[in-house]
């Protein structure tokens, strides 16, 4: 039985790369309820505000918040970004790679700024991201680090509309294979979080219908909450998992087998 303990992220810094909103905001909740100091990215000034003031008033005791504004698929700014942990930060313990975009166009109507926009922010900006987190993690061997991303039910199943978002969660799962090979040397481990049909500002601005949908496409019955994510995030990120790498779990009711 897993003891206590290893569901714990006390004093642990995690940072949580699109975390002003959504799933974002829902991971780094997770981490705070469980005693883990947070650090959001986001490229929005206001929303960063927002989420931080949130944040704060909900954190325990011990728990601290930061907030970095930085666009992550730009790297001068993740450059500057890790400048900034590295100041900030003494040990940076793990990364959720979470920042993300998406779009709905068919295969036809397709325009090549709609796909390198999408590539940019979700291939482009998670390997920046993860290999800025890995420099500063590995002078810091004996401790538990690991990197997270978050992919999607799309990578392996796909729908309509989808091509380049589900294209780019594709790559980010060889991605992190490749990444949890090449930094296992060094005790950092690299896994993946693949949520489904999750209840989100944006995806009820999208599918104001979502909940319906999601009753008669999803095995459980519902959509995902970003709490859903959240505790799967904070297993991964955890000493429960830490023997896990390399590994992609999914959060999606089992839509995924359908």
């Amino acid at each position: 039985m897993t003891a206590p303990e290893d569901r714990r992220l006390d004093g642990r810094w995690i940072i949580v790369t699109g975390g002003s909103k959504g799933i974002g905001l829902g991971i780094a909740h997770a981490l705070l309820a469980r005693g883990a100091h947070v650090g959001i990215v986001a490229r929005d000034a206001a929303d960063l505000e927002s989420a931080r003031g949130e944040l704060d008033a909900a954190a325990p005791a011990g728990s601290r918040v930061a907030s970095f504004q930085a666009d992550t698929g730009d790297a001068a700014a993740v450059e500057r970004l890790g400048a900034e942990l590295s100041e900030r930060i003494p040990v940076l313990h793990g990364l959720v790679a979470n920042a993300g975009t998406g779009g709905l166009t068919s295969f036809l109507d397709l325009e090549v700024a709609e796909w390198d926009r999408i590539m940019t922010v979700n291939l482009r900006g998670t390997f920046l991201v993860a290999r800025m987190a890995a420099r500063l993690m590995i002078p810091h061997p004996g401790t538990d680090r690991s990197i997270l991303v978050v992919s999607s039910v799309r990578a392996r199943q796909f729908r309509p509309g989808t091509l380049a978002y589900s294209c780019s969660k594709a790559a980010v799962d060889q991605f992190v294979r490749g990444a949890a090979i090449e930094l296992a040397p060094h005790g950092i481990r690299v896994n993946t979080v693949a949520p489904g049909m999750t209840v989100t500002p944006l995806m009820l601005e999208r599918t104001p219908d979502v909940e319906e949908i999601a009753a008669e496409r999803i095995p459980l019955g519902r959509a995902g909450l970003p709490s859903d994510v959240g505790r799967a995030a904070a297993f991964l990120l955890g000493g429960g998992a830490g023997f896990v790498t390399g590994a992609n779990l999914a959060v999606d009711g089992g839509e995924a087998l359908l």
